[in-house]
């Protein structure tokens, strides 16, 4: 009881918070710009590239690119200037100069510092480079030097310098054994002596007609150069500068002067005096010790660190809180009352009270908080363990919802003002009690009990509730508002559409659904839920919003999982005044739970991943130069002999470029941009190259583009940046020429045409002697087929009538042969048959005349030739000379055996052969056993097959 005592005491005294907001802050760290941790020095090129002194040399960046030049000593850069020509002038140990920009984008370094110019340096290590009245001054802490354009002297009197600074066309120098000095017309005049304060001026910054000097130990002075007055600012934060010793100081365009320290970073404060905010390693600066300041023409500020560089995003109108000691969780919701910051997160409900970075925890509350409402003096919350009534910081339960509410509405149901909280249990009613004039629990709505993340209520009385995952409810509840009259479910918006998620808001009295596709309004007078065609037709792309915000009357804010965008109402339709990227936050909002929190004073504030974000719309953007797309570098390549050649940019602020004539032999081309925006927002950069490509390309996030082997023609390269929602942010155009290569020269193409015709008639000759020798050889060859064809018919003729003559031959001969035989047999039957008479005619039995008769007429049918000659001929030349091959073989034949050979070869049966030869079958048996006998047969070889198969 004490404890919530206590700090209902402390929630009364802080009656008006003031929360510590910062702005955003970009850390690069070495793994990002890869070079040495200290940085020293930075400036703002005329292109916007920043450049920064590096303990290894010099550090450009051009918002997407770092590179390192390096000093011919190899070491670090101490100081930095960069004039209005575009020269950077540079500072290191025994060294100082300038670099300039060739046409190629190098930067090229020229020594100031050499004997050639009369310089003699002796252990001189540079910290500071000013401009005063066109005349560069370098200044180490043992000489300053003097540089006129043309030449350098040593800076007079011949005191050691401890720093110099410009302001307002004067130039002061506090000298090491001296006073603090203004110059005019080259003398000194001593402003303060040294003794006057006993500490140096890290910087001297405007303020109003006076100065303002920043001491290291001492906290901050005002000094007044016409009374000559120098006096203490006593303001609370010098406390932190003393204890951090300020190390530098500069002034920002809205008067805001921001100092940096060795061991506290940095501390921003008004022309009244108040502390802004403090910024360090707890709070998100990623080194304590800040070495230089510089306000670039956006007026961010950019942060030179002992290990590493810081951005901080001063120009923008979003500050964060997020209490890097204290895990609050996820912010669902906030609302201030009374001075006090409430947050209900998924943590629990915490109150930040005024001047208390730590968020402190309501007693009681841990756990998931939906939702913190203000309904007229009192503050109502969703807690997961029951509905909280909250005061100050004190939050008790309210007896009666059954669970915690995840979304609470005061509306008007019947006519009865009413607050309606929807939750995973059903509906619960509350009243206001007249006599106390505050809200308290009436009772829970029958009928319905559902996952419910938002509703609202029309203006006749429809309750329109948006389920977790799918569809809505309609809902009407009965007069006493304590039962559910009619429900109807809505699972998608059109047919053709898939069931899912829909999102039902409230803009300007209407009740607006979205479901990804399209938004859609109800129609109070039809009863329907049409396609809502104001927004659909200017703004589809907002079809997925899930939360809208009333600013005012005139202004809405539409949450996306993507984005906050602000639409204005004017004239009966919507215009966008503002896109807020999620890309922008460090812990943006998880997906669906985005909310936003508008005060009284019209601020609105983004409900984030364990913080918050202030947005200020009366506060206006300071007046920033227009970021251009630059080259930074274009490069030809040569694959055979795999080397580069730069070529020309016309300036990195330059839209267009005049053209390039390229070799073939470097038709790859590698183009590097530059697009100095610093803002922390996305944008992305597309490609078309004209002559080559017909639509436009997205490129790659570091901004690099290469053509491979382009063939000859003329091409313009065409590059743009573009936001996350395709607005065009800056262009420009890049012609060149890849000339045609030697072979495909006009001299080479009349070569070669000279060449054709001369190919031609030589091919034409050549194709005309081969045409004639090719008739020449076929008529030749025809001949020769012709000849070979006639010899072949007249060989085919002679082998005809030879085939014809010797089958003609070959069949007189059968014949004859046949005859032969016949008369052979004729003449052997006439023989018997004589020998046969003669041998009756010895018995008598017959007459003497009649036998001579018959013996005459006998002798008279027997031929007196040889027949067997005439056979045996005539068988040889049937048989391809058998009788000859077989008396020349068979030496010992005898004519018998001849013609018994003859008659087996013509395979004639025994009998027959008997008969012809007049002899007994036996007699032809012993005469075949006597021919195999002369032969040589083997037993079992086949006589007669001897005989046939014999040649």
């Amino acid at each position: 009881m004490l404890i919530c005592c206590v700090i209902a005491l402390l929630f009364c005294i802080t009656g008006n918070a003031k929360v510590p907001y910062i702005p955003k802050i970009i850390n690069y760290s070495v793994s990002d710009y890869k070079a040495g941790n200290q940085n020293w020095a930075v400036s703002q090129g005329p292109g916007g590239k920043m450049y920064i002194g590096n303990n290894r040399g010099l550090l450009v960046f051009d918002g997407i690119h770092w590179d390192l030049v390096k000093l011919p000593n190899n070491l670090g850069v101490r100081a930095l200037y960069i004039s209005k020509d575009g020269r950077i002038y540079v500072g290191s140990f025994e060294e100082f100069g300038y670099f300039e920009m060739d046409d190629e984008n190098d930067l090229i370094y020229h020594s100031l510092s050499s004997s050639e110019m009369n310089v003699y340096l002796n252990n001189d290590e540079f910290w500071t480079i000013n401009e005063y009245k066109g005349e560069i001054y370098f200044q180490s802490f043992r000489n300053f030097f003097v540089y006129d354009g043309e030449k350098v002297r040593k800076g007079e009197p011949n005191l050691p310098p401890l720093y110099i600074f410009t302001l307002d066309n004067h130039l002061y120098i506090q000298f090491m054994d001296g006073g603090f000095c203004r110059m005019d017309d080259g003398q000194f005049t001593e402003l303060l002596p040294k003794d006057a304060l006993n500490d140096s001026f890290v910087s001297v910054l405007p303020f109003d007609d006076r100065l303002l000097l920043v001491s290291a130990r001492k906290g901050l002075y005002i000094y007044d150069e016409i009374h000559k007055k120098l006096s203490a600012w006593d303001i609370p934060a010098n406390e932190i500068l003393k204890g951090g010793i300020a190390n530098r100081g500069v002034m920002m365009k809205d008067s805001t002067y921001v100092i940096g320290t060795i061991s506290n970073g940095i501390v921003a404060i008004n022309k009244n005096g108040e502390k802004l905010w403090h910024i360090n390693r707890e709070n998100g600066l990623i080194n304590n010790t800040v070495l230089k300041l510089f306000a670039d023409n956006t007026d961010n500020l950019w942060v030179a660190l002992d290990n590493g560089i810081a951005q901080v995003q001063m120009n923008s109108p979003i500050y964060f809180y997020e209490p890097l000691e204290a895990q609050i969780g996820m912010v669902h919701d906030m609302v201030i009352e009374k001075g006090v910051i409430y947050l209900a997160t998924n943590q629990g409900l915490y109150a930040l009270l005024e001047n208390d970075s730590y968020p402190m925890l309501v007693p009681n509350t841990q756990e998931q908080t939906w939702y913190i409402s203000d309904v007229g003096n009192q503050l109502i919350a969703g807690h997961n363990k029951g509905t909280l009534q909250v005061d100050g910081l004190r939050a008790t339960q309210i007896p009666g919802p059954n669970g915690g509410g995840t979304v609470l509405r005061k509306c008007i149901i019947h006519g009865k003002e009413i607050l309606l909280q929807m939750s995973y249990r059903p509906l619960s009613v509350f009243t206001r009690d007249m006599a106390t004039n505050r809200w308290q629990f009436s009772h829970n709505v029958e009928g319905f009990s559902n996952l419910i993340k938002s509703f609202e209520v029309d203006p006749t009385g429809n309750i329109w509730a948006s389920h977790m995952y799918k569809g809505i409810y309609r809902l009407r509840l009965n007069e006493d508002l304590k039962s559910v009259k009619e429900m109807e479910y809505i699972g998608k918006l059109e047919p053709e559409n898939e069931s899912g998620t829909i999102n039902v808001m409230k803009l300007r009295g209407r009740i607006v659904f979205s479901d990804g596709r399209k938004f859609y309004t109800y129609e109070d007078l039809t009863g329907k839920i049409v396609p809502y065609d104001l927004l659909n037709e200017d703004f589809p792309e907002l079809s997925d919003t899930y939360r809208v915000v009333s600013l005012n009357n005139d202004l809405y804010w539409f949450i996306r999982n993507s984005e906050y965008v602000l639409l204005g109402y004017e004239s009966g339709r919507f215009h966008l005044k503002l896109r807020i990227p999620f890309t922008l936050f460090d812990n943006p909002t998880i997906e669906d739970r985005g909310n936003i929190y508008v005060a009284s004073d019209g601020t609105s504030y983004f409900c984030l991943n364990g913080g918050i974000a202030r947005y200020d719309r009366h506060r206006s953007h300071v007046d920033t130069m227009q970021v251009s797309l630059g080259l930074s570098q274009v490069r030809a390549y040569n694959r055979h002999e795999n080397k580069f050649n730069p070529l020309p940019c016309k300036g990195e602020d330059a839209p267009s470029f005049g053209a390039s004539s390229l070799s073939y032999s470097y038709n790859t081309i590698v183009f590097e941009f530059s697009y100095p925006d610093y803002s922390g927002r996305h944008f992305h950069i597309y490609y078309k190259l004209d002559g080559f490509e017909s639509e436009w390309t997205e490129g790659a996030s570091d901004f690099r583009r290469t053509y491979s082997n382009l063939p000859y023609g003329d091409y313009v390269l065409h590059a743009v940046v573009r936001d996350d929602q395709g607005k065009e942010l800056s262009s420009l155009s890049y012609p060149f020429k890849v000339e045609r290569p030697f072979y495909s020269s006009w001299w080479a193409l009349i070569f070669y045409f000279a060449l054709f015709l001369c190919i031609v008639v030589v091919s034409v000759r050549i194709y005309t002697i081969w045409i004639v020798m090719r008739e020449k050889k076929a008529n030749e060859e025809e001949m020769r087929l012709q000849e070979e064809q006639l010899k072949t018919q007249e060989q085919l003729i002679i082998k005809l009538e030879n085939e014809k003559l010797e089958n003609d031959l070959t069949y007189k001969s059968k014949e004859l042969a046949s005859a032969t035989l016949s008369v052979i047999s004729h003449n052997d039957f006439l023989e018997g048959l004589k020998k046969e008479i003669q041998a009756q005619q010895l018995t008598g039995s017959y007459t003497k005349r009649f036998f001579e008769k018959l013996i005459r007429m006998i002798d008279e049918n027997i031929s007196g030739e040889d027949e067997w000659a005439i056979f045996q001929t005539n068988f040889d030349r049937i048989h391809e000379k058998f009788f000859t091959n077989l008396k020349e073989r068979y030496p010992d034949l005898t004519p018998g055996d001849l013609r018994l050979c003859a008659l087996l070869r013509l395979n004639m049966p025994t009998k027959d052969i008997a008969r012809m030869q007049n002899l007994s079958v036996r007699g032809i048996e012993a005469a075949r056993y006597r021919l195999r006998k002369k032969l040589n047969l083997p037993e079992g070889q086949s006589l007669v097959d001897f005989m046939i198969q014999f040649h």
